[in-house]
């Protein structure tokens, strides 16, 4: 018999922790969120306002309370540093499938790890408290240093919206990606 007490907990990582989203973190998540950079990596360059991310907060907590998706913040697991949100969403219960989302905010906290960490904390909510087989996410061609990270997590493309997204006088792809229940137990245990 499994000792659940003796489990870390899905939504702490080795650097980050993730928590519900609050009102309260309105002012955190605007500080870079409309970033050129930031944008980019959530593919869509147009800025948002206040009130429009405010609308988004609450709809992600209502949403929550329906447990029909679930968005955190990714706090430093020392510091308590916002560096970002990550969710899962657009379930399918007949498939036990849903799509992944996520991203760092503010530029010089790109490449240090925070956001490969969080990855890892979703997967777990996914696969081992969701029950999930199969979690989903597109990521545009033009942003490899995120396309490299999932590949590195062990996901897997699956395919491609080809010539999806405008951006800069270009068509970019959407690559679809993919892992699936157990080989994300292959690559990081049971528990």
């Amino acid at each position: 018999m499994v000792d659940v007490y003796n489990i870390k907990s899905p939504f702490i990582g080795e650097n980050v922790i993730l928590r519900a989203i609050e009102i309260t973190d309105l002012e955190e998540i605007m500080k870079y969120f409309n970033t050129y950079e930031t944008r980019l990596g959530l593919g869509n360059i147009i800025p948002f306002s206040s009130k429009q991310e405010e609308d988004w907060i609450r709809r992600s907590i209502e949403n929550y309370s329906k447990g029909i998706e679930y968005n955190f913040v990714i706090e430093h697991i020392e510091t308590k540093e916002f560096l970002g949100t990550c969710g899962i969403g657009s379930f399918s219960t007949t498939s036990r499938s849903a799509e992944l989302g996520i991203g760092i905010h503010n530029p010089e906290n790109f490449d240090k790890g925070y956001g490969t960490d969080a990855m890892i904390c979703l997967m777990k909510f996914g696969f081992r408290i969701q029950n999930l087989h199969r979690i989903e996410l597109g990521v545009y061609s033009y942003n490899e240093r995120a396309h490299h990270v999932y590949k590195k997590l062990g996901w897997k493309e699956v395919g491609r919206k080809r010539e999806a997204y405008f951006l800069q006088g270009k068509y970019y792809d959407c690559i679809i990606m993919d892992i699936l229940e157990h080989e994300f137990e292959e690559k990081y245990g049971k528990e």
